[in-house]
C-alpha cells in the first residue's frame, strides 16, 4: 500500500533526479544557514501568538536556531521515507497540543522559502540549471509543508474525539447527578413532612381537646420524639452544606475513649434492647487509648454507626471493639499510630459492591429500604467527611447480603504533648 509521503512525492512530481539536485545543493547552501535561523527567530517571534512557543527566554530562542539549522541540513540530505514523515508528523502535532493554530506554520515556512530561494540566487544568478534546483527546493518546501499541515489535521480530530468522549461522561455524570438529587430531595421532602405531619396533627389533637388528660402525655412524647427526628434532618443537611464549603471546623484534643464509649453506648442500648439485639461491648474490661480527635464529632459519627447497625439488625448482637494500630511507613515517612474502633452487627448486611456507595451523598442503596428504616441518607457520608478531618478513615467490611456488616473508623492516637487547635474543613 503506498503511504501517504509517498503518494505526496508523487502528487507533486518529486522524483529521484529532483532528490539528487537537493543532495547536491545542500553543501553550496549550508553557509546561509545560520543567516537563516537569525532572520527567521527575528520575524517568527513577533507574531500574536508567539507565547505559546517562547517561553525559555534567549536559551531557548539559541536552541531553535541550531534547530532549525539543523532541519535545513536534513531537508538536503534526500532522505524522504517513513521516518522523515513521521519526525514531521510529530513536529504538527506538538504544535496542535500547545495550541499553535495552522496559520503560523505556513508563514514559518514562508520565511523559510523566501531565504532559501534568495540563497539559491546568490549562488546561481541565471541559467537552467538553478530553474531546475529552484524547482527541486519548491517540492520538497511543498512536501514538508504538507506533511506537517496533515499531522495538524490528524491531531486536531484526536483531540476533539477526546473532548467529544469527555463531554460525553460528563454530560453523563451531570444526568446522573441530577437524577441522584431529585430522588434525594424527592426522599427528604417526605422523611421531612413525616415528623412535621405527627407534630401538628398531634398538637392539633391537644389543642382541640381530642384526647383524654391522661393520653396528653403520650401524645407529647410523640411530638417530642417527632421534633427530635426532624432536628436531626435538618443539623445532616446543615452539616453537609458546611463541609462542602470548608466552614466545619473541628476541635482536636484529647479524646478520653472509656469515657465517650461509655456516654455513648447506653443512648443506644434501650433501642438495641426493645428489639431483643444484644449490644457486646468487648472493651469493657480493657486499658483504653486516647485519641487525638474532635470529640463531639467523633460521638456523632460513633452514634451514626451504632444508630445504623441497631437500625438494620433485626435480631441477633451487635458488638463494639476497640484496638490500636501500629506504625506503618514507606521507608521516607511514618504515618501516626492510630486507634481502629469496630462495630460489627449481625443484621442485614450490604453487599460489597454497594459499601462505597454507601458513603455517598445523596444516594439511596435501596429506595425501598430507606422508606422502611427512616432516614435522610446522609449520616455516613457525613461519617466519612468528619473522620477524614480528623485524620483518619472509615470502612464498611463484612459477608454480602443477610451477613451482617461491619463498620469500622480509625482516628489518631493522642500526640505525647497536645496543643489545642481549631481544624477547618478542607485544611491538613
Amino acid at each position: 500500500m503506498e503511504t501517504f509521503v509517498d503518494e505526496m512525492k508523487r502528487y507533486l512530481g518529486f522524483n529521484a533526479d529532483e532528490i539528487a539536485l537537493l543532495r547536491q545543493l545542500g553543501p553550496r547552501l549550508e553557509k546561509y544557514f545560520p543567516e537563516m535561523a537569525d532572520r527567521f527567530y527575528s520575524q517568527i517571534p513577533h507574531h500574536p501568538n508567539a507565547f505559546r512557543v517562547f517561553t525559555g527566554g534567549e536559551g531557548q530562542i539559541a536552541r531553535l536556531k541550531h534547530t532549525l539549522q539543523e532541519w535545513a541540513k536534513g531537508l538536503f540530505r534526500g532522505v524522504y521515507d517513513e521516518a522523515y514523515a513521521a519526525e514531521r508528523f510529530q513536529i504538527g502535532c506538538r504544535h496542535v497540543r500547545i495550541g499553535l493554530e495552522q496559520k503560523y506554520v505556513i508563514s514559518a515556512m514562508g520565511i523559510v522559502r523566501a531565504f532559501l530561494n534568495e540563497s539559491l540566487l546568490l549562488e546561481m544568478p541565471s541559467g537552467d540549471e538553478r530553474l531546475r534546483y529552484a524547482s527541486a527546493l519548491s517540492k520538497i518546501l511543498d512536501l514538508d509543508l504538507n506533511l506537517m499541515c496533515e499531522s495538524y489535521m490528524h491531531a486536531t480530530i484526536e483531540n476533539l474525539r477526546k473532548l467529544n468522549e469527555q463531554l460525553e461522561r460528563a454530560n453523563q455524570e451531570l444526568a446522573q447527578a441530577s437524577r441522584t438529587k431529585d430522588e434525594f430531595l424527592s426522599h427528604i421532602s417526605h422523611e421531612l413532612r413525616t415528623p412535621l405531619n405527627s407534630i401538628l396533627g398531634f398538637t392539633k389533637m391537644i389543642l382541640d381537646g381530642l384526647c383524654k388528660p391522661d393520653e396528653q402525655h403520650e401524645l407529647l412524647q410523640d411530638v417530642f420524639t417527632s421534633a427530635q427526628h426532624l432536628l436531626g434532618l435538618v443539623d445532616d443537611i446543615l452539616d453537609i452544606r458546611r463541609i462542602e464549603e470548608g466552614r466545619m471546623t473541628l476541635r482536636i484534643e484529647n479524646v478520653n475513649l472509656r469515657e465517650l464509649l461509655d456516654s455513648t453506648l447506653p443512648l443506644v442500648a434501650i433501642q438495641a434492647a426493645e428489639k431483643g439485639v444484644r449490644l457486646i461491648n468487648e472493651t469493657a474490661s480493657a486499658p483504653l487509648p486516647t485519641a487525638w480527635a474532635d470529640e463531639m464529632r467523633l460521638r456523632q459519627v460513633l452514634l451514626n454507626l451504632l444508630n445504623n447497625a441497631v437500625k438494620f439488625t433485626p435480631d441477633g448482637s451487635i458488638t463494639v471493639r476497640i484496638q490500636t494500630l501500629p506504625e506503618a511507613g514507606d521507608g521516607s515517612a511514618v504515618s501516626p499510630r492510630l486507634v481502629r474502633l469496630e462495630i460489627e452487627d449481625t443484621g442485614i448486611g450490604i453487599p460489597p459492591e454497594k459499601r462505597e456507595a454507601a458513603f455517598e451523598e445523596f444516594v439511596q442503596l435501596n429506595q425501598l429500604e430507606s422508606r422502611r428504616f427512616r432516614g435522610a441518607g446522609l449520616g455516613l457520608a457525613i461519617s466519612r467527611r468528619l473522620v477524614e478531618l480528623m485524620g483518619g478513615r472509615i470502612g464498611l467490611e463484612g459477608g454480602g447480603q443477610d451477613r451482617g456488616t461491619l463498620a469500622w473508623l480509625t482516628v489518631p492516637l493522642a500526640e505525647p504533648v497536645p496543643s489545642r487547635r481549631p481544624v477547618a474543613a478542607g485544611q491538613s
